[in-house]
């Protein structure tokens, strides 16, 4: 195809004034290409330089976990500190290449993280997961006060290293079943407490990681979010409420945003089908 007589061929202009050469995107794979300790990998530096020499604007990095004892599965990369950051360099240089933006895709698990990595995983309660795949993951306990206030700073600390290693943006995972849309699904957020019942408060660890973000990296560096048009589950995540936070994040400062949809519970963003009752939720993906 050619680029220049196509609308993907165009530069985008994000609200904070980052252009963006083309509307080429990458959305993020998770690689597994970390070392066994969490570190990241020549491996990965190979592979997102043959994608920035592929023309794209942005490519998106696979999960890079906050903290190095809640993984989604092995081998992901987690940052904590700066002890990697001579690689770190060397991959954002690597996938910088060609006017690519690599921005670096951030995430924690939540209760889904696999039983022979977490024990007792973390969740906004202590719902365990339901159907098929629930017998690969361990029942969670729900967040402390602390703890989440704990993994608030994570996220800031984990995009302020990024930014200090060239990655040009980051993207706040808040799709997938993952962490935040476990606080955003009122079936997994049963909390009573601030961080959960409305929706206002179910999406306050989303604003606040947020704002965190933005306070380590600066109003000028892009920060998106990945997150679910619906859970696709009984009493979980509506589009309804989709739409909300998406106006909400919109409003606050975010540069831009990526729809996907679904969970480890019914996980059509891997194909799966979903059942009569949500697919016309699912044409709108």
């Amino acid at each position: 195809m050619n680029q220049s007589k196509s609308v993907l061929g165009n530069s985008l202009q994000l609200p904070n004034g980052t252009i963006i050469k083309n509307r080429i995107f990458k959305s993020a794979m998770s690689e597994a290409l970390g070392t066994t300790h969490q570190n990241p990998s020549q491996s990965l530096v190979t592979l997102y330089k043959t994608w920035a020499d592929g023309g794209a604007g942005i490519v998106m990095t696979g999960n890079v976990m906050i903290d190095r004892n809640a993984l989604g599965e092995p081998n992901n990369v987690a940052i904590e500190d700066e002890r990697d950051i001579e690689m770190l360099m060397e991959w954002a240089k690597a996938g910088t290449e060609n006017g690519t933006h690599l921005w670096m895709q951030l995430n924690h698990p939540g209760k889904q993280s696999p039983k022979m990595i977490s024990k007792e995983p973390v969740a906004p309660s202590a719902v365990p997961l339901t159907g098929g795949l629930k017998r690969f993951f361990n029942e969670p306990r729900a967040l402390k006060l602390s703890e989440i206030e704990d993994l608030i700073n994570r996220f800031g600390e984990a995009a302020r290293i990024a930014k200090k290693a060239g990655f040009t943006g980051v993207q706040i995972h808040a799709a997938h079943g993952y962490l935040f849309n476990q606080f955003l699904s009122s079936h997994h957020n049963q909390r009573t407490d601030e961080w959960g019942g409305t929706l206002e408060n179910r999406m306050r660890f989303l604003e606040e990681t947020y704002h965190e973000i933005r306070k380590q990296v600066g109003n000028s560096f892009p920060i998106g979010i990945k997150l679910n048009s619906a859970d696709f589950q009984k009493g979980g995540f509506t589009e309804d409420e989709s739409m909300d936070v998406l106006q909400k994040m919109s409003e606050i400062g975010i540069d831009l945003i990526e729809i996907s949809g679904g969970n480890y519970e019914n996980p059509i963003m891997m194909g799966a089908d979903v059942k009569d009752s949500t697919k016309k939720e699912k044409l709108i993906l």
